[in-house]
């Protein structure tokens, strides 16, 4: 099957799903939904980590502190074990990072699915896309049924978050000479594949405000998608409190207009 025509098809998936958690967010039972999520970004994890044990491409240790995207795919089932508050910082980064998710769905940045028009799909291809898929829709999920607030609080959260692991992966870089997250201090350190500046400084730099961008984008995208999907919802609550406080003016006016025989 052609990597296109499958990419077609998780996004319609996506789109779907998006639609009926939209209609329904107000009757959704969240802790069995996040299980669900939990369940299913095993199962697509565990794919896509087979094809890439298929291909060799395990060979220098599991994927986890890799890059971003694998470090979210084993984030959101490890957020069964977490205690609220670290639970609160780990939803708040895989909530603002959805609309990154979705745009590597379709420009992955390792095998760049949409400049390849007939790339064959293989296990690690259909993993890799899958797991973007639901990274993205489990973030906008949590933002939908009010997990994850859309305030500046949780934009920050969602930055220590991420940047406590990235500091982390950098950190043992420097000792045992590995290239978490790309970055590794001595010599071998790209964003993405890509070594754009030079020296490891200025791209760890760079790696650090592109990963607040994203965050960023992330959070001002699900503010507009939220007021998109709740206006009428909103307008008719303003409407219903207007409609009170006329019925308790009129009731204010006709206790001050009572003869006293009406008393």
């Amino acid at each position: 099957m052609d990597m296109m025509l499958v990419l077609g098809i998780l996004a319609a998936v996506f789109f779907v799903s998006l639609t009926l958690i939209c209609l329904y967010r107000d009757k959704i039972n969240v802790k069995a939904f996040n299980a669900v999520f939990i369940i299913c970004d095993l199962i697509f994890y565990f794919v896509w980590n087979l094809g890439m044990y298929e291909h060799g491409w395990l060979e220098g240790g599991f994927q986890t502190l890799g890059n971003i995207s694998p470090f979210i795919f084993t984030l959101i089932p490890l957020t069964c074990f977490m205690n609220d508050k670290v639970k609160q910082y780990a939803h708040c980064a895989i909530a603002f990072l959805w609309v990154g998710m979705f745009l590597a769905l379709f420009i992955s940045p390792e095998y760049a699915y949409i400049f390849d028009y007939h790339r064959e799909a293989s296990v690690v291809y259909t993993g890799e896309a899958l797991c973007h898929m639901l990274a993205s829709l489990f973030g906008i999920y949590l933002i939908l049924t009010k997990q994850v607030k859309l305030d500046f609080q949780s934009w920050i959260r969602s930055i220590v978050c991420m940047y406590s692991v990235i500091f982390f992966g950098v950190f043992l870089n420097y000792f045992f000479h590995k290239s978490h997250f790309g970055m590794n201090p001595y010599g071998n350190y790209a964003i993405y594949f890509l070594d754009i500046f030079g020296t490891f400084e200025a791209t760890f730099i760079a790696y650090l405000l592109g990963v607040l961008t994203v965050l960023t984008l992330g959070w001002q995208f699900g503010c507009l998608f939220e007021r998109l999907v709740s206006p009428k919802k909103d307008r008719m609550h303003l409407l219903d409190l207007e409609d009170k406080e006329r019925d308790i003016e009129k009731l204010e006016i006709k206790s001050v207009y009572k003869t006293p025989n009406q008393k």
